[in-house]
């Protein structure tokens, strides 16, 4: 199963734990919205490509 994990913010502690465990076994990738200029067609790409997506505000 294919997992997109996308960044509304930085991470803390306890979010990348979460996403450690929610990704175990599992092919993940992760986007990051937290940065200047996000590039939203990639974004878009890789949640058609994902099987389930988690968006971690």
């Amino acid at each position: 199963m294919k997992l997109l994990n996308v960044y509304r913010t930085t991470p803390n502690d306890d979010v990348k734990k979460l996403v450690e465990i929610v990704s175990r076994d599992r092919e993940a990738q992760s986007f990051d919205l937290n940065v200047e200029a996000p590039d939203y067609n990639k974004m878009l790409d890789m949640v058609f490509d994902a099987d389930q997506t988690i968006c971690w505000w």
